[in-house]
């Protein structure tokens, strides 16, 4: 679980160094709503906590121009490559087990500018 914690205080650091602001939307942003999901995406949680689908759907609700979907898009792809041990079934399930489908396809192999 010490590692875990290294690794989401990692993704934050990574996060902070690609700061796009888009209407005062970060990567940072991105990373800090969706910290609580990083057990769920290892495989250490069979489903994502409450504080994970709740970043999910702030991520969601602050993507209303092509602009602020492609950030999100492109911030996720680049946090989900920093996290060890990354299941991709989980990164492409995470919306949806959230109830919160995103406006993108969440994939580490997604073209976020298409």
């Amino acid at each position: 679980m010490k590692g875990v914690g290294v690794c989401v205080l990692m993704v934050l650091a990574m996060a902070q160094l690609m700061v796009e602001p888009t209407n005062g939307f970060t990567c940072v942003d991105v990373a800090e709503n969706l910290v609580q999901c990083v057990n769920y995406l290892t495989g250490a949680d069979a489903k994502p906590v409450q504080g994970c689908c709740d970043g999910v759907k702030r991520v969601k609700g602050e993507c209303t121009t092509t602009e602020e979907k492609r950030l999100a898009c492109n911030c996720i792809k680049q946090a989900a490559t920093r996290i060890h041990n990354i299941k991709d079934s989980a990164v492409t399930s995470l919306a949806d087990a959230c109830g919160a489908p995103l406006p993108f396809p969440v994939s580490t192999t997604f073209d976020c500018n298409s």
